[in-house]
């Protein structure tokens, strides 16, 4: 039966250097499941591909996992393909310029959120408030409460709400995804809560 995870094997293993097959071939013989027209297809026009995701991505790593992908999505529906709207190469090429473009915006988009959150936590702190932030910081009840969470919650917290880091740039200095900052602060803000509300802080 045919699995996704047989694509990638089949892309991430050495390309078998096939002799030069009809588009219409190979896409039936992938359609079939068959391995070998995948890594004859990946033989003849994977450089193609990967000078097409570079050019929008500028960035080799990104490009080689769009690269992947765009094999896989080929593996997975074959049927995409139309010889008579022109060949295999320019189908995979088109591809892999729509995901790249796809994942330029997704990426912009992303970035233009999390500024859009950054000021406007930003414009929310006026000087009073800040001061009780400092207040409360220093304060034994809330160092008491802080130094209760685990380590990996208690350092992204002190960083993001009383050294004004954003998430970004917390991410930046653990050496941590950004998603997995922002579930570590999550998750020690909600073991905080009932703490500081005990403390009536």
């Amino acid at each position: 039966m045919r699995t996704l995870e047989q694509a990638r094997e089949t892309i991430l293993s050495q390309p078998a250097m096939a002799d030069r097959q009809d588009d219409s071939q190979l896409i039936a013989g992938i359609g079939n499941g068959d391995q070998q027209a995948l890594r004859s297809v990946y033989d003849q026009y994977a450089s193609a591909v990967m000078g097409v995701a570079m050019g929008v991505l500028k960035d080799r790593d990104l490009a080689q996992g769009l690269v992947q992908e765009v094999y896989v999505r080929l593996w997975d529906r074959p049927g995409r393909f139309d010889p008579e709207r022109g060949s295999l190469k320019s189908f995979l090429q088109m591809d892999a310029n729509g995901r790249a473009i796809d994942l330029i915006r997704s990426r912009r988009a992303s970035e233009a959120r999390d500024h859009a959150d950054h000021v406007k936590t930003a414009s929310t702190h006026t000087p009073g408030t800040e001061d009780l932030a400092m207040d409360n910081v220093v304060s034994s009840r809330v160092q008491a409460a802080l130094a209760g969470l685990p380590e990996d919650q208690r350092r992204p917290i002190a960083m993001a709400f009383f050294d004004g880091y954003s998430y970004r740039d917390v991410a930046e200095h653990l050496g941590l995804p950004e998603g997995t900052v922002k579930s570590r602060i999550r998750a020690g803000m909600r073991r905080l809560q009932p703490m500081l509300a005990a403390e009536a802080v």
